[in-house]
């Protein structure tokens, strides 16, 4: 057969110059079962095709003593000294049109994060809150004992964030509620029913305020990216 001296059978097959004819065939069989057209993934049969042929060609010349000498002798003015090191094969590369790894790659950047700051809450505001945050935690780790450490973990984070959110919720329910009752009760005890509307209006008005006031100062912030 005609030899190319510019074909690096060695490296084709991932073997070393010495490398002995059984270690030659077993490269080969791996190979083949490797990059077999067959197995060529959608969208690289052709790509499959060359180099099971090169692969092919690299073989032929190897596995006959006669024709590995006088490949050896053509091969060395060609030679460089980094060919002598075997090629380790690598793995296919994905598929940029592989739904799986753009689905994988969606998740890994969504990131969601919600964070409640209460720090600059009233004290009692900021008791009402990390109360439902502490029962949300307790319940979210329950919630996740079916599930094992794995399951526990992550549940009682979230029962923790979600807790806090319903702690803040009370919050502003109790701030809109309180004054419109107590200020409805006044008017009704002072005046009449009139004067419990008159009065119950005004405290949902100064509910309102003072709930809008509680919200600026704790900040509930969502991120997803």
């Amino acid at each position: 057969m005609r030899i190319d001296p510019k074909l690096d059978a060695y490296r084709e097959l991932g073997v070393s110059p010495g490398a002995s004819g059984e270690a030659i065939r077993q490269a080969y069989l791996a190979l083949a079962r490797r990059y077999h057209p067959d197995r060529a993934p959608t969208g690289r049969a052709a790509e499959y095709e060359e180099r099971m042929k090169r692969i092919n060609t690299a073989y032929e010349l190897l596995r006959d003593p006669e024709s590995r000498q006088r490949y050896d002798r053509l091969r060395a003015p060609h030679a460089a000294p980094s060919q002598a090191t075997p090629r380790t094969p690598t793995a296919p590369r994905a598929q940029p049109n592989d739904p799986y790894t753009q689905m994988r790659a969606g998740y890994q950047q969504r990131v969601y994060r919600v964070q409640a700051s209460t720090r600059a809450l009233p004290a009692w505001a900021q008791a009402l809150s990390g109360l439902f945050a502490g029962l949300g935690l307790v319940a979210g780790f329950l919630l996740g004992l079916p599930f094992g450490i794995v399951g526990c973990i992550p549940g009682a984070m979230v029962g923790m964030v979600v807790g806090m959110l319903v702690g803040l919720w009370a919050v502003y329910v109790l701030a809109l509620g309180l004054p419109t009752a107590v200020l409805g009760w006044l008017g009704l005890l002072l005046a009449d029913t009139v004067g419990m509307w008159v009065g119950g209006g005004m405290g949902l008005v100064l509910g309102a305020v003072w709930a809008r006031r509680l919200w600026r100062r704790a900040r509930i912030t969502y991120h997803s990216r």
